[in-house]
């Protein structure tokens, strides 16, 4: 049973069959920076409790020693112009910032969506896989390997020593087409795919 205020799931219509299918959610996307830039923080007021306790038993007389906070205040007070206090104003300042930049810009995509009714997205590292092996099956290629991003994906084939001059230029367009058609029989919107060629063997 559905609570009052629980907001119903989106759905769109197919066109084709009129069937009521889930709207397209957002696109997976790394973790935002902002994230480490919190961990970070977070790790330093761990520290500065961990100095606290550790004073805090110093002056109950559990330990022996002078509490570090007394120390640095000491050492604070009176303190006059010195020369590294330039360079590290100006660091702080370019920490600050890129600490503000990171928590506003976009998150990363890291995947692209498959052309499929429901939510189906490919990495970066599979994609080169499937070019990879749409690559290896095309015949006068010894070997591939492949390299993606969401916007290109790079394909390096190993051929026959003798495959040079117009026989490379049309192994390197069979192996264009061989990755375009896989990647286009599975994707949405299948991404720019570029061919190498370097001659092994004989």
């Amino acid at each position: 049973m559905t609570p009052k205020h629980a907001t119903p799931p989106r759905v769109v219509d197919d066109k084709t069959t009129g069937a009521m299918l889930p709207a397209t959610p957002p696109s997976p996307a790394a973790p935002p920076a902002a994230g480490y830039v919190g961990s970070l923080i977070a790790l330093l007021v761990l520290a500065l409790g961990v100095i606290a306790v550790r004073d805090s038993a110093v002056s109950a007389g559990w330990l022996d020693g002078r509490p570090w906070t007394l120390n640095t205040v000491e050492w604070l007070d009176g303190l006059t112009y010195q020369w590294w206090m330039i360079p590290l104003g100006v660091i702080a300042i370019l920490v600050g910032l890129w600490s503000v930049y990171s928590a506003l810009r976009p998150r990363r995509r890291t995947a692209l969506p498959l052309a499929a009714r429901s939510s189906v997205w490919i990495g970066r590292s599979d994609l080169a896989l499937v070019a990879t092996r749409a690559a290896e099956m095309v015949p006068g290629v010894l070997g591939a390997r492949s390299s993606a991003t969401l916007r290109k994906v790079t394909v390096t084939v190993v051929t026959t020593a003798h495959d040079r001059g117009r026989d490379a230029q049309r192994l390197k367009s069979a192996v264009s087409a061989a990755v375009t058609n896989s990647l286009e029989s599975v994707m949405a919107a299948p991404p720019k795919v570029v061919v190498r060629t370097r001659t092994g063997g004989r």
